[in-house]
């Protein structure tokens, strides 16, 4: 390592080789917080907190590791886009959530509604979940426009299982005359 100090002064080289010697040892991984991907999960709930995404903010919404780890990453720009249609949207994206917003004159609605369209897969819709969506939108629109409706299209993978069976009969009747 190249000697940081800017004159040949004993004091500041001595420095120099404390502070290589105990820098060597720091493990960079954990002081980069900004990796989200190499932290462990269990750290994840404490960056939510420091980036101020917990609750209706999208952390009740996030179902897996994956989507908290998305949703920390994104969290800045969601702050930065709070208030628009462009957020909402984003926020959706984030949870794995397909989502439209659809405003007032585009639908033909009363000044200042919007509705939102959710395409949802692989994830079921109950009350409890709608309430938490509406939060989740309530947090990222802007304050002078309102949710109409939400419309949900659900979606779910499965197998299909098909059997199927035949059954034939024949009956042959011989017929013999001797002559």
């Amino acid at each position: 390592m190249n000697s940081l100090a800017p004159i040949n002064d004993i004091n500041l080289k001595i420095f120099d080789e404390i502070c290589e010697e105990r820098f060597k040892k720091l493990d960079l991984d954990v002081l980069l917080v900004t990796i989200i991907d190499n932290l462990p999960s269990d750290a994840l709930p404490h960056l939510a907190e420091q980036y101020h995404i917990t609750g209706n903010e999208g952390w009740l919404q996030a179902l897996s590791e994956t989507e908290k780890r998305n949703l920390i990453k994104s969290s800045i720009k969601m702050h930065r886009y709070k208030g628009t249609k462009y957020a909402i949207e984003e926020i959706f994206k984030t949870l794995n959530i397909v989502g439209n917003v659809e405003e007032w004159f585009s639908y033909g609605g009363k000044p200042y509604y919007f509705k939102v369209i959710l395409q949802i897969f692989n994830r079921s819709i109950n009350e409890e979940t709608e309430e938490k969506l509406r939060a989740l939108i309530n947090e990222y629109k802007n304050e002078r426009s309102w949710l109409e409706q939400i419309e949900f299209y659900l979606s779910s993978i499965g197998k299909q299982y098909i059997y199927a069976a035949t059954i034939q009969q024949e009956t042959v009747t011989i017929n013999s005359k001797e002559s």
